[in-house]
């Protein structure tokens, strides 16, 4: 009987000591249900490379992959850069690398949708039509479909959004597309990422609308892993993405997947740094929006500016200190 247990335990040993599986992460900026699908052959390379098998998953939440995250039921994954700060800031997250779109375009820029028939030719009719349109923005922790355009559209030019339209809707960029085209909102925010996978999914719908504004220049999104992943694990990753079709044999496959998951090119390593601009941006926005809110005490309003500028130098430290 004994030594019966003895090998049952024997036999279990291996099974018990197999890494539990990884999974990547997606936020979906358009349909959920399709993403991973697009995204299975680079992360069957993955597996393949870190010898385990990884899962993906695509939400249109925010804050539930946020939870799946910080609850350690996502591991990795492909996040916005205001997402990324949080994650780093609450949930043991590290920035290791930063998409590149094809053709070689590390940067993106926000924008505003209209309908060619809307009477609407630029952001001053908005700015000047106080209560007439009806607003679609990405969901609040959304770096180019809200943070983006709610300081450079409005917030500069002295208008908070939520007093200048007369209703204001939340959904990723597709929902929001689709809103527009169907006459359900006058303003939809998109980005010069996404655009271009709308345009190509959606042509007779995109033929209807134009683009009247657009942002400065910011840095695509990040990618993330839990700093509490084995140190060799990490650099399994981080190597797998920043060196993903760039070299080797099989390079010009690797992009052809890349571009079928997300219309990318490849990956460029980064770091928490990265995020800079987005805790600058941050801080730029929640200012502007104190000194627009006549409704707070000018009391309270000088205790909130210094717990932002409080919460700054926080991230400053965490993100690697002042340039």
């Amino acid at each position: 009987m004994l030594r019966r247990l003895f090998f049952s335990l024997l036999l279990a040993l291996p099974l018990a000591s197999q890494a539990a599986d990884l999974t990547v992460g997606l936020i979906a900026t358009r349909n959920p249900e399709e993403l991973p699908g697009f995204w299975q052959p680079v992360i069957d390379d993955l597996s393949a490379s870190i010898g385990q098998p990884v899962k993906v998953i695509a939400v249109k939440s925010y804050d539930e992959l946020q939870q799946k995250f910080r609850n350690n039921e996502v591991q990795v994954a492909r996040v916005g850069n205001r997402l990324a700060l949080s994650l780093v800031e609450h949930d043991n997250a590290e920035v290791f690398a930063r998409l590149v779109q094809n053709p070689g375009l590390s940067e993106y820029r926000s924008m505003l949708l209209v309908r060619k028939d809307s009477g609407i030719n630029n952001l001053d009719t908005i700015l000047r039509a106080k209560g007439r349109y009806r607003y679609a923005s990405d969901y609040t922790n959304s770096t180019a479909g809200y943070l983006i355009p709610q300081y450079h559209a409005f917030l500069k030019n002295n208008v908070l959004p939520e007093q200048l339209f007369k209703t204001t809707r939340q959904g990723n960029y597709e929902d929001n597309f689709l809103a527009l085209y169907r006459k359900d909102v006058d303003v939809a925010v998109a980005n010069s990422f996404d655009i271009e996978q709308l345009q190509e999914k959606y042509p007779r719908e995109f033929a209807s609308l134009k683009v009247i504004w657009t942002s400065p220049n910011f840095a695509l999104d990040p990618l993330v892993y839990k700093n509490t992943l084995p140190a060799a694990m990490k650099q399994k990753i981080a190597t797998f993405f920043t060196r993903y079709g760039r070299d080797g044999a099989v390079a010009t496959q690797q992009k052809q997947k890349l571009y079928y998951a997300d219309q990318l090119d490849g990956f460029l390593p980064a770091s928490n740094r990265l995020l800079r601009e987005t805790s600058d941006l941050q801080l730029y926005n929640d200012l502007f929006r104190l000194t627009l809110n006549a409704s707070v005490p000018a009391t309270e309003k000088t205790a909130q500016e210094k717990d932002y500028y409080r919460r700054y130098q926080t991230l400053v430290s965490l993100l690697g200190g002042a340039r």
